[in-house]
């Protein structure tokens, strides 16, 4: 540790402030030519957890330096190994939970920043995320004012922020673990007053997921027409619509193709995105509003 770095976490220590002038003398030692070293980044994670009360520069600051640390600075740059995306989750990891909203902003900030980060890194902020909705306790808000079962305005703007990310499976793909997890904080917030910009980003985030996840285009005209009966007659039941389209499917399927000099992309759900869209849809032996708009959004789509 150089001498000026020395001073600086003296001075912390002593006052447990990391105000402005705090994060100011510590970027100018730690910092000066925009890179840190691992023991550095030690350090850094050392104060943030010592501090209860951090200055919105010390997290900026914070962000800034652990993400470029773990980012930019390995080879090739861009891309979270393994070991760096593991060293990352043990740093902020307190028995299995995220505790600041400041380690909670790097999770998220690095998946952003990098062009591919491990499944298991992106897996851990969602959990996170999770978890402050179905417990009530968690960093989304600075553990304020969350309540359990309930999905409100900060935790919609995280959840998007990581499935949308850059780094993971690829850009604008939302994987099965993902749709599920949705489907799990669906059904854990439908009694919650939630903020109202959950419903589109679950409509979205499945219907993104079935898109890109097998060969999901528009709906055809006819398998449109049977969802929208089938959602306007509170009479039928959800497994028999399911069936109905699969035997639609079943009935192209038998239909020899045209000739077409490029082969024509297949219309509709795969049997197998129709048997998990099934299950997660009966899987509470109703149809809630969330799922009513997500039916709607695919037979319009």
């Amino acid at each position: 540790m150089t001498k000026p770095l020395d001073d600086v976490t003296a001075m912390i220590a002593q006052t447990r402030a990391l105000g402005p002038d705090e994060t100011l003398a510590l970027r100018r030692a730690v910092w000066p030519d925009g890179k840190i070293s691992a023991h550095e980044a030690d350090i850094l994670f050392e104060l943030n957890q010592s501090c209860s009360a951090p200055s919105a520069e010390w997290v900026d600051f914070f962000v800034e330096a652990i993400t470029a640390y773990v980012v930019e600075q390995a080879e090739p740059r861009g891309y979270v190994s393994d070991d760096n995306a593991a060293w990352l989750m043990r740093a902020v990891d307190h028995d299995g939970r995220v505790d600041t909203l400041a380690e909670l902003e790097l999770l998220i900030k690095v998946i952003e920043r990098a062009e591919n980060v491990p499944d298991s890194l992106k897996a851990y902020a969602l959990q996170q995320i999770r978890d402050a909705v179905l417990l009530g306790e968690g960093p989304t808000r600075s553990g304020a004012g969350l309540q359990p079962g309930t999905i409100g305005t900060s935790e919609v703007r995280l959840l998007r922020r990581v499935l949308y990310a850059a780094g993971g499976d690829a850009p604008a793909h939302i994987s099965r673990a993902e749709a599920e997890l949705l489907f799990e904080i669906k059904d854990a917030t439908l009694a919650g007053a939630n903020a109202p910009e959950w419903q589109t980003l679950f409509v979205q985030a499945i219907s993104l997921h079935l898109m890109t996840n097998q060969r999901f285009r528009a709906l055809t005209r006819q398998d449109a027409q049977r969802l929208h009966a089938f959602m306007a007659d509170t009479s039928s039941g959800i497994g028999s619509f399911f069936g109905r389209m699969a035997g639609s499917l079943r009935d192209k399927a038998a239909v020899p193709a045209t000739i077409d000099p490029e082969p024509a992309p297949e219309e509709g759900l795969t049997a197998t995105e129709q048997a998990w869209l099934q299950a997660m849809v009966s899987s509470d032996g109703g149809l809630d509003p969330l799922e009513r708009a997500l039916l709607k959004a695919l037979a319009e789509g």
